[in-house]
Parts: structure tokens; C-alpha cells; sequence
């Protein structure tokens, strides 16, 4: 994804979402937004997931301490070479913030996007750009590595790299992926302790909800994760409500892409997932489904089953995403999951 949507709140929603993804504050048109949705699924699977210590030979994952030099493949394909755990970080993804500060490295931050936001040491931080990463301002940072996300900044990505800039990009497709992210930076940094907590909370938390689930009646449900935007197959979003005990009615397609009402009326779902944040989106997913023509015959609209997700839980593929896949199957199978 490079660009989104017409208005400032679809931009900045979508700035974290495959940025992971929600990009803030640059308009573009829905052309631009259809095509940025798809530009996700053109990363290879198989470079989603980075390659553990184990696979390069590396010893370091079973004594708790990384052992140097490490070269780990990055979501582009890229080996990238850490010849000791890097000093000074900047992150240019609210989702690679999230993941740097989660396994221990929030110190070593010495810049991070514009919409960088959680946890809260992060907005004090030195600032490097929105969606148009500011190249002066990372240079004057003199990171030791930049944290990226391939899907939407390939072009920073490469522009970096020509400034010799050393990049570790990622774009993880599943939970799975993320926890594996979550193991990826405690290696990088040197805080396999830490990152092996997390990762193994994260694992106890999906076991957590499909245990739950296990045997439940699927549920017809409807994700919107922007004004007008849903989530089909081959994305995160979708396993969540899966494995969340739902049965995503827009799976027949994939990626992200702008909803057909009248497909959305015809699927009747049982419940609707919205995202809402107070400070950026007020309640505009959920009063744009309570407009919308034919919407109130829905199922759902009619039995009072929507819920609201926090839009950068939900958007980030970043140490909170089992927590939000909690709140999902809360909403689908409360009677399962407390």
C-alpha cells in the first residue's frame, strides 16, 4: 500500500493498518486506495515470517543470548547482517514501534514515525516523518537499524538501503507470523528473555481462544475496519475472526478492498466488528452502518450485535494482537469467552 482514501480520518486510519495499516493525514483517490490494498498480497508468503536463529545455524535461541554476527532474511528477501544487538533504533511503522518497545528495546529508540503512538514513552520521541519518511531526519539519527514494513514502504525501503542504511523490513500475514516477529526482534536485539515471555503469552492467548471456540457454531460476521472497508482472505484480520470462532462474510475475496453494500445486505451477518478510536474516527464507522441504506434489516443491525475493536489493536501487527483476537471472541462466543 502506498497511498489511501479520499479523506484525512480513511488516511490516517489506514496508515496503521498495512503500515500496519493506519497511514495518517494524505489523501488519495479510490483508485489509488484499491491499488494500495492489493500491493499487500504481492509480497511472497514464504518472506512474510523471517528466518529463526535455528534455521541459520545459530545457537543463540537455546542459550537465551544471540550470538554475533547474525544475519536473518527480512521480509524483502533481504539478508540483513547484525554484527552486534543494535545501539540506536528508529522505527518508521507504529506497528515496528510497538514490537521494538514490547521485547525490551524501548531505550535505544532514537526515532520513530509520526503516528508512533503506544506505548506512551513513544510520543516523545524524536519524530521522522508520516507515510513520506523524512530521509535528513534518520540520517541525523545515525540509527543502527531501521524497522520498516515492507507491504506499504518499499520505496523508503529502497531509498534507505541506497543511503547504506541498514533496513529490517516485515509484513506478517497470520498470528503466527507476528509471534514469530516477536522471537525475530528479541534475537535482533538481544532480549530473547523478554521476547520469549511475550511471545509465549501470545501463544497462550490464541490456544487460550480456540480452545474456547472449539466446537461452537460459526457465526456470520462483518468486519469494517474503515468507513466502507472490510477485510477478505489471505490477511491477519480475517484468521483473527476465524480463529475467533466467526465466519467472515467477505472471505470470498481477498485482501482489502471498499465493500458492495448490497453483498454486505445479501451475506446478512449475525454480528459487525467496527473499529473506533475516540481521537480519530468518534463513532464514523458505526454511524456510517447505521445510515446506510438496507443496513437495518441486517441481522445484526436488528438484534443490537455490534461491537467496536480498538482501531490500533485491531490494525497493528504488532504484541497486542492476541489481546484484540480476545475482544473478538468475547464479541462472537460470549458465552464462551469471558
Amino acid at each position: 500500500m502506498n497511498r489511501w482514501l479520499t479523506s484525512k480520518k480513511l488516511a490516517i486510519v489506514l496508515w496503521t493498518l498495512v503500515l500496519a495499516l493506519v497511514l495518517a493525514g494524505c489523501g488519495a483517490s479510490n483508485e489509488d486506495a484499491g491499488n494500495a490494498a492489493n500491493t499487500s498480497n504481492k509480497v511472497e508468503q514464504d518472506g512474510n515470517a523471517p528466518k529463526s536463529n535455528a534455521e541459520h545455524g545459530n545457537d543463540s535461541a537455546a542459550s537465551g543470548k544471540t550470538t554475533y554476527p547474525l544475519t536473518l532474511k527480512d521480509s524483502t528477501g533481504t539478508d540483513v547482517t547484525f554484527e552486534a544487538a543494535p545501539q540506536k533504533i528508529a522505527t518508521i511503522a507504529p506497528s515496528e514501534t510497538e514490537m521494538v518497545y514490547a521485547v525490551g528495546g524501548g531505550d535505544r529508540v532514537v526515532g520513530v514515525d509520526e503516528y508512533s503512538d503506544y506505548p506512551e514513552e513513544a510520543k516523545s520521541k524524536p519524530k521522522l516523518g508520516d507515510m513520506n519518511t523524512n530521509m535528513e531526519a534518520v540520517l541525523a539519527a545515525k540509527p543502527d537499524v531501521v524497522f520498516a514494513h515492507s507491504s506499504m514502504q518499499s520505496e523508503v525501503i529502497e531509498q534507505l538501503r541506497d543511503l547504506n542504511i541498514k533496513v529490517f523490513a516485515s509484513d506478517p500475514k497470520t498470528v503466527d507470523e507476528v509471534i514469530a516477529k516477536v522471537e525475530t526482534f528479541g534475537q535482533i536485539l538481544d532480549t530473547q528473555g523478554k521476547s520469549k515471555t511475550l511471545a509465549d503469552t501470545m501463544r497462550a492467548e490464541k490456544q487460550q481462544v480456540v480452545d474456547a471456540v472449539q466446537g461452537a457454531p460459526l457465526k456470520k460476521v462483518y468486519m469494517e475496519f474503515s468507513p466502507g472497508w472490510t477485510v477478505g482472505s489471505g490477511e491477519y484480520m480475517n484468521e483473527l475472526l476465524t480463529l475467533a470462532g466467526g465466519d467472515n462474510v467477505a472471505k470470498a475475496k481477498t485482501g482489502w478492498f471498499e465493500i458492495d453494500p448490497e453483498e454486505i445486505i445479501t451475506a446478512n451477518p449475525d454480528l459487525i466488528l467496527y473499529a473506533k478510536d475516540e481521537t480519530v474516527l468518534k463513532n464514523s464507522i458505526y454511524d456510517e452502518i447505521m445510515k446506510r441504506p438496507g443496513f437495518k434489516e441486517i441481522n445484526a443491525v436488528k438484534n443490537e450485535q455490534l461491537f467496536p475493536l480498538d482501531n490500533n489493536m485491531i490494525s497493528r501487527v504488532g504484541p497486542r494482537l492476541t489481546k484484540v483476537l480476545l475482544d473478538m471472541a468475547k464479541a462472537i462466543h460470549p458465552e464462551r469467552v469471558k
